[in-house]
């Protein structure tokens, strides 16, 4: 299977489609439950970030955000791509897990978590855009009981 495209306007009820489309590619591209539970939830905490924080909230719908995955390699590769407000998130450190919610603050839990169940995960600014690349190696132990 080659690549596929979704595009997505900046509003929450889009998140829904999502998950639809990425239940659709599940077994062509050949993803394990886990997998798809684990890139549906990412690419959920990520595009839900791009709406609530990428542009003003009397802008929502808007604008377009642009999510690419194929298969590559051992595992699959997907890109995000919005025209909001520059945000790379792995400059955003990471959250004292160790610490209750009370003294933790708030934030920094979704891109965390991003962190920990991808395995590469690139930014850029391209051209006016943000434009988030991850690895997703596909697990060794799968197929296993």
């Amino acid at each position: 299977m080659s690549l596929e495209s979704i595009v997505l306007s900046n509003d929450l009820k889009e998140l829904e489609r999502l998950g639809t489309f990425l239940k659709s590619l599940s077994q062509p591209m050949g993803m394990d439950e886990r997998t798809l539970f684990q890139l549906n939830l990412v690419c959920d905490e990520l595009v839900t970030n791009i709406i609530l924080y990428g542009h003003p909230p009397d802008e929502r719908g808007r604008h377009a955000i642009r999510i690419d995955i194929e298969v590559a390699g051992d595992g699959w590769e997907l890109r995000l791509t919005d025209r909001g407000v520059p945000f790379n998130p792995l400059l955003k450190s990471s959250p004292r897990v160790d610490l209750g919610m009370d003294e933790r603050g708030i934030g920094g839990l979704g891109i965390h978590f991003v962190r920990q169940v991808m395995d590469d995960i690139r930014y850029e600014r391209l051209n006016e855009e943000n434009v988030l690349m991850m690895i997703k190696r596909r697990d060794q132990k799968e197929g296993i009981s």
